[in-house]
């Protein structure tokens, strides 16, 4: 079953047109990775599909139903959850807290704090320290718990690991992958390509706005995704088609 779907989305920043018409789906219990260069257009996708950030034009179904006009505390309720770049915890909160706030509008299921908790040991002996106070794997691991505490559909999660340590990209991974066995339906954003092939069942690539692969990541190699981050399938292409004519 699908869980989301996106239709021939559009979303602007002022003039400049950021996502250009992308359709794309994901199937309940799926992974996908969403891949590209800076400015490909990702991060908006998924403000986008959060609510955070209007549609310009477009559709998106979250288990069928048209969420396109919702606002994004609404979106939330209907079970998406989003895991913006940069964290953004309440850095004065613990970690506890943080936690808690989000779980006071969840939907029912089966995430409380205990089951999060377990899904995330690393943060048992860190729940009365103040976010702030958190190495980034930390902070990235309880942003992920904090969106998982609203029982979400879907789990949108920007940037995985941007800006980590090795050894706190590993952490967080190990307990992206605890998530994946127990069924979760993700869209990851993450540059490191090698984790994303890993990981995802699918890939999706973008450039300058734009869905130019989408494929399972059984079926690609990585030279190929490498070639679309790159826009170099597209110029190979062109090349092509300019020597035939």
């Amino acid at each position: 079953m699908t869980a989301l779907s996106v239709e021939e989305l559009v979303a602007r920043h002022g003039l400049l047109v950021a996502v250009r018409e992308v359709s794309l789906s994901v199937s309940e219990g799926e992974v996908l990775a969403l891949v590209g260069a800076n400015g490909a257009g990702k991060t908006t996708l998924l403000r986008t599909i959060a609510g955070a950030h209007p549609a310009a034009s477009g559709r998106i179904r979250l288990a069928g139903r048209d969420i396109a006009g919702l606002p994004a505390h609404q979106r939330v309720a209907q079970g998406l959850a989003l895991v913006p770049e940069g964290r953004k915890l309440f850095g004065e909160m613990t970690v506890e807290e943080n936690l808690r706030v989000a779980g006071d509008r969840a939907r029912s299921g089966r995430w409380n704090l205990p089951a999060v908790l377990d899904a995330f040991p690393m943060l048992q002996p860190l729940r009365h320290k103040r976010a702030s106070t958190l190495s980034g794997g930390e902070q990235q691991a309880t942003a992920i718990a904090r969106a998982l505490m609203t029982n979400p559909r879907v789990l949108l999660i920007d940037e995985v690991s941007l800006g980590l340590a090795p050894v706190a990209v590993d952490l967080v991974y190990q307990s992206l992958a605890a998530l994946i066995a127990d069924g979760a339906t993700l869209i990851l954003v993450e540059q490191d390509l090698q984790r994303a092939l890993r990981v995802a069942g699918r890939v999706v690539c973008m450039l300058e706005g734009r869905v130019v692969l989408q494929a399972p990541t059984a079926e690609v190699s990585r030279e190929q995704v490498t070639a679309a981050y790159f826009g170099l399938a597209r110029a190979d292409r062109s090349s092509t088609v300019e020597g035939q004519s």
